[in-house]
């Protein structure tokens, strides 16, 4: 009998683990798959295979894959503009074994860090990153090695363009032309042409037209020589140069010349950027004021629609942040079954084996239980504290029409938010922020304050909101909100 437990448990082990095998590869290649998207350009598709890869990695504890897809998460959130979010999701990273023990995830978690600062003008502790990375970097060997000084050093340059510090600039544009030294030429083009683009508009800033022209030159060789199809920023410094030059049709003949290798490549963040150039150029040398005013009203009509889309964008990466809170608020749950179950299967192996040992079973059996019921009572407390400080920061975070006050409320208030959206399973952020606001019990004009919109267009709001989820006239709108979810909480108070 005894022999025969034994053998049904070395089964179940050797079906998880053959099961847990499966699910490893099919993570890494998850993994490969985001890389692809990335180097691809589609930025939503990247977030989204690092959320489902993230997932996967958590229901199976699989450490190198919650490592790299949490990171990969924090990337794209970064790329996107998403820079608080995506720093949050650099934190667990640096809990896994993976992380402590692989040097090159450190150097791209201080990478993405450093990135994020800079982003959002931090430029002192961006700074200070990466001059920790850089540290890192030394104990890497081969093309990882060299391959990381090349990124680390062109963010520097980028940092040190936007606070005008020219003499760093061309200090760190050196040393990625001294890195380079061990490619070939012909299999890194397009980084040896960003360097003699920087290198040129470096000495376009300083005045030395003559240097200029030569990293120009050797810009535009490199262009012929490789037939690169995307040369706009060689042909922008161009213009600059004979600008300074002061030959002002000549600079505004390579002006448009950049317009137009955008089209051709089809970058409308970059074309919109060259509409903006162009009207400032006209208006600023007085050459052509119908031309400034056009260029003035194609820049606004693609601005507005960017930002539009970007709004879009960011509205989707909000929602996926909210589905992965989900996900692992599910997977915590299906953990603690899974724990029931190999509980419950070692107790029918205790009760069987009690049979040949039963004093022994009895004693283990009186721990068990004690175990359990401390386990209860631990999930109990700890179930029943949500502290007022996390209020405090929702609150806080709704006056400053912060976008992570939904991520906040959604933890705090989860059957709020699954009453409102078995309405509707497709609501927008915007309509679940709205809905929030008013379950807090803020005003109109404090709705209208903290969002930066009118009175009218909170109450035109509301009005939608009455017809979709059939709310009487004659009912408090913020009363109905706090009364959907059959809870009796407070206003601006959170649920114990």
């Amino acid at each position: 009998m005894k022999k025969q437990v034994l053998y049904f448990i070395f089964c179940l082990l050797t079906l998880n683990a053959m099961a847990d095998d499966k699910q490893i590869q099919e993570v890494d290649s998850l993994l490969a798959k985001a890389r692809e998207q990335l180097s691809a350009g589609q930025l939503l598709p990247y977030i989204e295979t690092a959320i489902k890869t993230l997932d996967l990695a958590n229901s199976i504890n699989y450490d190198k894959g919650k490592a790299k897809a949490r990171f990969y998460l924090a990337d794209g959130l970064v790329t996107a503009g998403l820079f608080k979010e995506g720093l949050k999701q650099l934190e667990p990273i640096e809990r896994t074994d993976y992380y402590k023990n692989e040097i090159l995830m450190q150097s791209e978690v201080y990478r993405v860090r450093g990135k994020a600062y800079a982003e959002l003008n931090l430029y002192q502790q961006s700074l200070r990153i990466f001059r920790h990375q850089l540290g890192l970097i030394k104990k890497l060997t081969g093309e990882y090695k060299k391959k990381s000084y090349q990124f680390t050093y062109a963010s520097l340059v980028t940092i040190f363009n936007r606070m005008n510090k020219l003499d760093s600039v061309e200090k760190y544009s050196r040393l990625q032309l001294d890195n380079l030294q061990g490619f070939a030429e012909k299999e890194q083009t397009m980084l040896y042409l960003f360097i003699y683009d920087d290198l040129s508009l470096l000495y376009v800033k300083k005045g030395d037209l003559i240097k200029a022209q030569q990293y120009v030159d050797k810009a535009l060789e490199i262009i012929v020589k490789y037939k690169i199809p995307v040369y706009y920023n060689t042909y922008m410094t161009l213009g600059s140069l004979e600008e300074k030059k002061g030959d002002l049709k000549k600079a505004a003949e390579y002006y448009e010349k950049v317009l137009e290798n955008k089209r051709s490549v089809g970058s409308r963040n970059a074309i919109k950027n060259s509409y903006k150039q162009l009207a400032d150029f006209y208006r600023r040398t007085n050459m052509d004021k119908a031309k400034a005013d056009h260029y003035e009203m194609a820049f606004s009509r693609l601005n507005d629609s960017l930002q539009n889309e970007n709004r879009q964008v960011v509205d989707q990466v909000l929602n996926q942040i909210l589905k992965l809170k989900d996900q692992e608020s599910e997977s915590k749950v299906s953990k603690a079954a899974t724990i029931s179950i190999v509980i419950l299967v070692l107790l029918l192996v205790a009760i069987t084996l009690f049979i040949w040992r039963s004093k022994r079973n009895r004693k283990l059996l009186v721990q068990k239980e004690e175990a359990l019921q401390e386990t209860e009572t631990i999930n109990k407390e700890l179930t029943e504290q949500i502290g007022e400080n996390k209020f405090n920061t929702l609150i806080d975070l709704a006056k400053s029409n912060n976008p992570e006050f939904l991520i906040l409320f959604t933890e705090l208030y989860p059957q709020f938010i699954q009453a409102l959206k078995s309405f509707d399973a497709n609501l927008r952020s915007t309509e679940l922020e709205f809905c929030a606001m008013a379950f807090l019990n803020f005003s109109t004009k404090n709705i209208s304050e903290y969002t930066f919109v009118t009175i009218r267009a909170v109450q035109v709001r509301k009005n939608r909101l009455r017809k979709k989820f059939d709310i009487p006239s004659d009912v408090d709108f913020n009363n109905w909100m706090r009364e959907l979810a059959g809870t009796s909480v407070s206003p601006l108070e959170p649920k114990g």
